[in-house]
């Protein structure tokens, strides 16, 4: 593993060769991958050229990782209770917003809260059952929402916030939250 020093913070980093056409950054659990073309040995311009968006995701992973520490999970609520809360908030949101759901189902997902498919089904993550009551009704609205927006845009944005003006803040938590629960079930 690699290291590298960004302003006040060392990252670590893998330097991996694809098919691809373009060189790009990704950071997962906390570290740098510089993905590269074939025969591209030379990165460092790339790192220069993102320096300020890499210090900002890592400082932003590292503080929220942290945060995870003074946070609880609530293991007493049962797989049942968590269907029948999901299933209730569906039907109270949607109609609230009018708008229908095809079908909800819950599964464990790998990298997100919940999603939403052209068809009205929505998905929602298991080890949400974990986190707090207020954190589950917004990630049902947030997908709702995505039943008249498709996308992350600023309409859909807009959208939350006419309910929820602290989507920020609630992203945070739920991002503070993830690291106590990716590694369950």
């Amino acid at each position: 593993m690699r290291k590298i020093k960004i302003q006040d913070i060392e990252v670590n980093y893998h330097v991996f060769h694809r098919k691809v056409k373009y060189a790009r950054l990704e950071i997962k659990n906390g570290e740098l991958n510089l993905i590269l073309p074939p025969g591209v040995n030379d990165y460092q311009e790339l790192v220069d050229k993102h320096e300020k968006w890499i210090y900002q995701k890592i400082s932003r992973i590292r503080r929220l990782r942290s945060e995870s520490q003074k946070r609880k999970l609530d293991f007493s609520r049962s797989r049942e209770d968590f269907r029948d809360m999901v299933s209730a908030l569906v039907d109270e949101i949607s109609c609230e917003m009018g708008l229908k759901v095809n079908q909800v189902t819950l599964r464990r997902m790998k990298t997100r809260w919940g999603s939403c498919s052209n068809q009205a089904n929505i998905n929602i993550n298991t080890r949400l059952r974990y986190l707090p009551k207020n954190l589950i009704r917004y990630v049902v609205h947030h997908e709702i929402c995505h039943l008249k927006v498709r996308n992350h845009s600023k309409e859909y944005w807009d959208l939350v916030a006419a309910t929820y003006t602290n989507h920020p803040q609630l992203e945070d938590e739920l991002a503070i939250y993830w690291f106590l629960v990716k590694d369950l079930d």
